[in-house]
């Protein structure tokens, strides 16, 4: 285990989409099992039920769609009168058990949270997993042992479970950041971008685009890790109301464009009248855009998060997409979620991150030709840390 003061300084030049192994979820219930009231039942937070409504408009309205229902999602508040502390002279210690800066998306979401902890006057207690799942539990243990006043947990499995429950039940607050546990973790809320919002979305425009109708195939990350199988099962529920739609392919992609291009050479050998591709990935569209172009094909429509790389790469064509960001930056809301729990200001069990949903039509309004491949678009970020991590 690592455990710094600082904010790292080089930056992994590793364009690829983050691989966090996390955890499955309901669609009915995300949040911690720390939520209900006296009588057991949830105190639904009204504010952020409205927010993620709210969201999810505003989403849809910006990938052209209508008459569609956000996935049910119950939002509890949490009561963290108990974390109340007084951060005194130095401030709060905050513990942050880490994925690593294996790849670009991984090292700008922690260089966010450094960033903004230095803004707080927050002294950070770091701890790299290095993309170790395995490694993740023994710095959450050590994390714990440090007694800070709280922890932010990107979760890397349901390995890890055990180990947030252990450091919240000896009264340490544990936020999860950008993933999710199942059950009884006992951390006090999940800080995220909802999975079965942006698979949801992407379905519901790829149907509108073809009218109803057509051949689709279905594009993931790893198999057997939530990240990519909960936004499957989401996609394909929309999916299975449509009659016109002909699921024709499932893949997986392991997030890789090398690996894309090839599944999806092969799809257009098996299937050379496909009609649509729902990916969970822009970088695994990079594949896609890559295999098609060399079989002199037209690439049909296709969905994922949003990348520069991808924007960079279809731009100037009339490649058809809807994206929807699954912004790193999102970390600093999870501190400063964390310093509300602190102040013991109560919480939603689960905090749905806003990100910029569009389509193609809007690609000059977000791509940024003058930074590199690696940005994650849109960017927040102030420029002096986008120019330090070599960004823009």
């Amino acid at each position: 285990m690592t455990v710094t003061r600082g904010r790292a300084r080089s930056l992994f030049t590793v364009m690829a989409v983050v691989v966090l192994a996390l955890a499955g979820c309901s669609t009915q219930r995300e949040g911690s099992g720390t939520s209900a009231d006296a009588s057991g039942k949830c105190a639904r937070s009204a504010d952020a039920s409205a927010q993620y409504e709210q969201t999810w408009s505003e989403s849809a309205q910006a990938l052209g769609l209508s008459d569609v229902e956000a996935p049910p999602l119950e939002i509890c508040e949490v009561d963290t009168s108990e974390y109340a502390a007084d951060p005194g002279d130095d401030g709060y210690q905050i513990a942050l058990a880490a994925q690593g800066p294996t790849n670009s998306w991984a090292l700008t979401n922690e260089e966010a949270f450094q960033y903004a902890a230095e803004q707080r006057n927050v002294e950070v207690l770091y701890a790299s997993a290095n993309g170790d799942a395995t490694k993740q539990v023994d710095n959450i243990q050590q994390l714990a042992a440090q007694q800070p006043d709280a922890m932010v947990v990107v979760p890397m499995g349901p390995g890890i479970t055990g180990q947030v429950r252990a450091a919240a039940q000896q009264g340490t607050p544990v936020v999860l950041c950008a993933g999710r546990l199942e059950g009884n973790h006992g951390a006090v809320t999940t800080v995220t971008r909802s999975y079965e919002m942006q698979a949801t979305l992407w379905a519901e425009w790829l149907i509108q685009r073809l009218d109803g109708q057509g051949k689709v195939a279905m594009l993931s990350g790893i198999p057997g890790v939530p990240t990519a199988e909960y936004q499957k099962a989401a996609a394909e529920k929309v999916f299975a109301k449509e009659p016109g739609i002909d699921v024709v392919a499932k893949q997986y992609t392991d997030w890789s464009p090398t690996k894309a291009k090839t599944v999806a050479a092969s799809l257009l050998a098996k299937y050379p009248d496909l009609d649509g591709i729902w990916s969970d990935s822009a970088i695994s569209d990079l594949g896609v855009v890559q295999a098609y172009r060399e079989a002199g094909k037209p690439v049909p429509p296709v969905t994922g998060d949003s990348s520069n790389a991808f924007l960079k790469a279809v731009e100037g064509s009339d490649v058809p997409f809807a994206l929807s960001a699954f912004p790193p930056e999102m970390s600093t809301e999870c501190l400063d979620v964390t310093l509300d729990v602190l102040e013991g200001k109560p919480v939603p069990d689960f905090v749905n991150v806003e990100a910029a949903a569009f389509t193609d039509e809007q690609l000059k309004d977000y791509v940024r030709p003058e930074c590199t491949d690696n940005l994650w678009v849109p960017s927040n970020l102030p420029q002096p840390l986008l120019t330090e991590l070599e960004l823009c």
